[in-house]
Order: structure tokens, then C-alpha cells, then sequence
């Protein structure tokens, strides 16, 4: 059985950020043909949580659940374009402070630096909200700046509002797709990745597994490498990318979320207290550095720098492991 392993690469967490430029190029920057609608000053907006939910979920929305399996696809033309727009010009005037006003993405597109990033997208849902539509943040996506708007149960439309450079993203740039009927919003299940994770749909079974081998040889040092699996399960497998698979990674190596969704599952190192596996020598001790014998890598947490000969075994916080000797 053949499964996904990594390699050393010199920033192992510069895959979510080369997303984020890959987010850029697809949809491109605002568009400065779409116009600007002026909107009478308003009050300031309240915190997330003051009166219309959860920006994540919109449990109140008047049209309904929305489908767990929804046909999702890039239409020609949002229907919900203009209102977006809207709570974004509502949204600077309401809150100047977030943005800031000297620059913008080019001149007269009104896409101006975001300062909050926070405060910006809880903006915007709010006054979406209080336009009367159903609104929320997608909380499966990874990068955390797309939100979801409906006007009815019939459709919903996702859109990206902030370009990888901080900016906002403006016009038709920022539609993503179209769902029918409506994908919002939905009942979150109790064994669902945190907000804000990073990790998103479908969410990966529990760790069955892991992989390890070593991977380079150095003169001074090995560096070991681990994957963690997950399976038997064909109709998971299949669901990311990997259909010939009834044990697999977690992710495909270009996944976005694939760090994110490993760190979840796998857990919390007992040593290090940070995001992912636990690495121990033959006698149970930790790896400390190069007197100790090994050390975690310093980009990667998945991978193990060993500067002697032994047993060496990664482990998850469902107990599953892996060891490498030699």
C-alpha cells in the first residue's frame, strides 16, 4: 500500500500562505467597474454576539436550514452582489477605524486596506443581518474570509472578501460560488474540527495510523518522517481526492488544510505542548536537542532530526504510532 510522505521544504506552514496567493489569482482583484453604492451614515455596529448570534452560525436565519448536499458551481452572475457591496460601504462609514483610508488596492476601487481583519468580517455579516438577509462566516474555510449570504432557502452564494494582501476584495472578484439550494446554515456535528481551525468539509475519521520511514540521510543527522492515516474507509478516501485508497492521508499533499486538519486530529505533542505528534526514543525519553539524541524538525512537526542510531517512535492522541529503527 502506497501513501502521501513529505519531504523537508525550508517553511513547511507556506502552504496555507501560497493559498492565499493562489486565492488572489482566482476571481482577481476588485473590480473597479462595479459601482460604489452611497449609503446614508449609520450608528457604529455592535460586537459579534450582540444581539443577531454567532457570526459563524446563523441559527435565527428566517429562510430556514440550509442542505447538507447542496449543487454547488461558479455562476455568471451573483444575485447578491450589490447587497455585499453594501454593508461594505456601510461597514466603512460605520467604522473607519478598521480600514485604512489612505490606501487602496488602485485608485477609486474603494478597496481599502483591512487593519481588522476581525472586525471586518463580523462587520459585514452583521449588517447583511440587519439588511434582512441570512448571513454567515463559512467556518470551513481555511483561510477565514469567505462569507456565505442568502436571501431565501432556493440558493445561497459564497463570497471572498479580502485578497491575500490584506486588502479588501471588492466587485465580482469576491463571488465564489453559487449552492443550490441553500448550503447554510447547517447543524455543526459534536465531532467537528474548532472554528477557525483551518480544517474544512469533508472532516477526516479519527487517526487509525501512522507512517514513518526515513526519509533523507545527512552526515550529521537523519530526518525521520511520519504521516498520519486514517481508514479503512473507501467513501472518505474517495471524497478527498484519493478513490483507489481504503487507508490514506488525511489530505493530499496540496490540500490547503491538510497541516491543519493532521494537527487536529492528531492532537498536542506531550513534550513540546504544540500542535501535533509526540516523538520518543526506545526508552520512552523525549528528544531534546542533539545531545539528547534527536530533536523535533524546526519547520515541520511531522519530522524528526536524529543524530544517532535507534528506535525511534511517533505517536497521536488516539494512541496510534509508528517506529522507525536503525
Amino acid at each position: 500500500m502506497g501513501v502521501y510522505l513529505r519531504h523537508v521544504t525550508p517553511a513547511f506552514s507556506g502552504a496555507v500562505a501560497a493559498a492565499a496567493v493562489l486565492t488572489l489569482s482566482c476571481g482577481g482583484g476588485p473590480s473597479s467597474s462595479t459601482p460604489v453604492t452611497t449609503v446614508p451614515a449609520a450608528s457604529p455596529t455592535p460586537p459579534p454576539g450582540s444581539g443577531l448570534g454567532d457570526a459563524f452560525n446563523n441559527a435565527n436565519c428566517p429562510f430556514g436550514k440550509g442542505s447538507l448536499n447542496p449543487e454547488c458551481s461558479r455562476g455568471k452572475s451573483p444575485s447578491l452582489l450589490t447587497d455585499v457591496e453594501t454593508a461594505m460601504d456601510q461597514l466603512v462609514q460605520q467604522k473607519p477605524q478598521i480600514f485604512d483610508l489612505t490606501n487602496e488596492y488602485a485608485p477609486n476601487t474603494h478597496a481599502y486596506k483591512v487593519l481588522d481583519k476581525e472586525a471586518y468580517m463580523n462587520g459585514l455579516v452583521y449588517n447583511l443581518r440587519t439588511a434582512g438577509l441570512c448571513a454567515e462566516r463559512d467556518p470551513d474555510d481555511a483561510l477565514q474570509q469567505t462569507i456565505r449570504v442568502k436571501d431565501s432557502a432556493d440558493f445561497s452564494e459564497d463570497f471572498d472578501v479580502l485578497l491575500s494582501t490584506g486588502y479588501m476584495r471588492r466587485g465580482t472578484g469576491a463571488y465564489r460560488q453559487t449552492c443550490t439550494p441553500a448550503a447554510f446554515p447547517v447543524d455543526r456535528p459534536a465531532d467537528a474540527p474548532p472554528i477557525g481551525s483551518g480544517c474544512g468539509r469533508p472532516y477526516p475519521p479519527p487517526v487509525s495510523r501512522f507512517n514513518c520511514k526515513i526519509n533523507l540521510k545527512n552526515k550529521q543527522f537523519y530526518t525521520l518522517d511520519s504521516t498520519p492515516l486514517v481508514g479503512p474507509d473507501t467513501a472518505y478516501c474517495a471524497s478527498v481526492g484519493m478513490p483507489e485508497r481504503a487507508i490514506c492521508p488525511l489530505r493530499t499533499p496540496d490540500a490547503v488544510d491538510r497541516l491543519a486538519c493532521e494537527n487536529w486530529r492528531v492532537g498536542t505533542a506531550k513534550d513540546t505542548g504544540q500542535p501535533g505528534p509526540t516523538w520518543t526514543m526506545a526508552d520512552g525519553s523525549y528528544c531534546t536537542g542533539p545531545d539528547s539524541g534527536c530533536q523535533h524538525h524546526p519547520d515541520n512537526p511531522y519530522e524528526l532530526l536524529t543524530y544517532k542510531g535507534g528506535s525511534y517512535t511517533v505517536v497521536g492522541q488516539t494512541g496510534s504510532s509508528c517506529t522507525v529503527t536503525y
